[in-house]
């Protein structure tokens, strides 16, 4: 009986820890949804209860006056192109480091990593000096240009890790007949690295909400992301929590829709790499 009731006990915790844990997770984004349908007025009333009347005008005053669409396309413009260049970067580095049989790779491997190493907060000043000098403050590449730099090196380490555990025998397969290392790469390696490149992106779709470096370097630029897009209508609309929430899930659609499509190929590139011949 005893023995019973441990196995029970062993089986439940698990369970009951993850459903509080996805509780905690879910209730901030059901909030946000909730009050979305909700006028200002009803929110201060009880933040708890549910919309008295759904007030779809929120969502529309958040997309038309609010510019919500019009910072959500920039935010989608300048996440695609650092994604498309972080990609793309990674893999040839992560590449050549695995199979060319580079001198000191390691040691290359871990220079490459020491910046992510170092909080954000340290590197803003400089970046920012530097970036002034350059005179290339409050415009597109202003964000581009950094979140590249900022997501190359985990993104090589995780690439890396998955080349070196492709088989040998399937490289050298290719070269046998007659393929160099550029077409080896493109025609052999890429397309069963689809999984892994769509663990880089999803890693780095965080750009997404990168708050910091883009508050001091587009503090003078009529191109806004959705961070600065959101703080803009916050200030614009004063507390107006319906339309500041319908915001909210307006960005929050994009994330979600991407994470549930590729939430499979996500766990298996995170995987791929795991073991090794």
């Amino acid at each position: 009986m005893n023995i019973n009731r441990e196995t029970t006990a062993i089986v439940w915790i698990p369970r009951v820890t993850v459903l509080l844990l996805t509780l905690l997770t879910l209730f901030p984004l059901l909030f946000v949804l909730m009050t979305s349908f909700k006028s200002t007025q009803q929110f201060l009333q009880n933040i708890w209860a549910l919309p008295v009347r759904i007030e779809w005008f929120n969502y529309s005053k958040a997309l038309i006056d609010g510019g919500i669409g019009r910072y959500l396309l920039n935010s989608t413009y300048v996440v695609s192109i650092s994604i498309i260049g972080i990609v793309l970067f990674a893999s040839l580095a992560g590449y050549a480091l695995a199979r060319l049989r580079i001198p000191k790779a390691e040691f290359l491997m871990l220079f490459i990593l020491i910046p992510t190493m170092f909080p954000s907060e340290s590197i803003i000043m400089p970046f920012y000096i530097m970036m002034s000098k350059l005179r290339l403050l409050n415009e597109a590449y202003t964000l581009i240009f950094p979140f590249i730099g900022w997501g190359v090196p985990t993104a090589t380490f995780i690439l890396r890790n998955f080349f070196q555990s492709i088989p040998n025998e399937l490289l050298e397969a290719a070269k046998v007949d007659g393929a160099n290392d550029m077409l080896v790469f493109v025609k052999v390696i890429v397309p069963i690295m689809i999984p892994t490149l769509l663990t880089v992106a999803i890693l780095n779709f965080g750009l997404w909400g990168e708050l910091l470096w883009t508050t001091v370097s587009m503090s003078a630029s009529v191109f806004r992301t959705i961070p600065l897009g959101i703080i803009a209508f916050q200030t614009q609309m004063g507390t107006d929590w319906g339309p500041l929430s319908a915001a909210i899930c307006i960005v929050m659609v994009p994330l979600v829709v991407i994470f549930l499509c590729s939430q499979k190929y996500f766990v298996r590139g995170l995987t791929s790499g795991a073991v090794k011949g």
